[in-house]
């Protein structure tokens, strides 16, 4: 699933990427649970090259920080365990591949026409599950359309399996009128977001596991952010209508 920016309306090019049932429906689509919903879904991921110096406008740490937050706001709600492996297999780039042994989310950035895009877990190679950034945008973490961090969390929406949620507010929602993140530690899901994750993975509580750990009270203040911001803004947030 693409999406060509963040303040004006989502492309859904779906059509352009899998074949035709995943075209009907992008929905129901996520990554394997063998034990059936409600039990541990275990997805690894890395950093492709997002790490390599090129988003110059945020150290590497607070990239780190931001990809567990972002991972982090899903988990919350899901028994998704997040485990980052070292990176393997090719540079960022619209080319399939063989995923092989590679994580099944592998996050970089690579020139391209559209700020961000993911690829559902379905897709039929390598790709599957995989987020590009636009190395040409000036992604901060402040208040602003550019909030790589509210854009992360967007597309891991998709690399999980769900579709856009254009009838109600949602991170998953495909418009928005202003940055809604505002750095570190204010990371959220709406309502409709955990009722899309867990009609796919059933409810419960997930785990981050970076190689480098966080801190357990950095991470207990996280979950913590990210419930009070849930609860805010459940009556404050405010939303452009639907688009074509």
């Amino acid at each position: 699933m693409r999406h060509i920016g963040v303040a004006v309306p989502l492309a859904l090019v779906a059509a352009a990427l899998f074949p035709a049932p995943l075209r009907a429906d992008p929905i129901a689509m996520g990554w394997p649970q063998p034990g059936g919903p409600g039990t541990t879904v275990l997805i690894t991921y890395s950093y492709s090259n997002l790490l390599d110096g090129s988003l110059r406008l945020i150290p590497e740490g607070s990239l780190r920080d931001a990809t567990v937050e972002a991972l982090s706001v899903w988990a919350m709600f899901a028994p998704l365990r997040f485990v980052e492996l070292r990176d393997s297999g090719p540079p960022p780039s619209e080319a399939p591949y063989d995923g092989g042994t590679s994580p099944q989310i592998r996050i970089g950035h690579h020139p391209m026409t559209d700020l961000a895009h993911s690829f559902f877990p379905a897709a039929p190679d390598g790709r599957a599950g995989d987020v590009h950034f636009d190395t040409g945008i000036p992604w901060t973490l402040g208040s602003n359309h550019w909030n790589l961090l509210e854009v992360l969390a967007h597309e891991l929406g998709h690399a999980l399996g769900l579709g856009h949620i254009a009838d109600e507010p949602a991170i998953m929602n495909p418009f928005f009128p202003q940055a809604r993140f505002a750095g570190l530690g204010t990371g959220f899901l709406l309502p409709a977001d955990v009722r899309a994750l867990q009609a796919l993975y059933g409810a419960g509580i997930g785990s981050v596991h970076p190689l480098d750990p966080i801190p357990e009270p950095a991470t207990l203040l996280l979950v913590g952010a990210g419930l009070a911001a849930l609860a805010r803004r459940r009556a404050s947030a405010r939303w452009l209508t639907r688009g074509d």
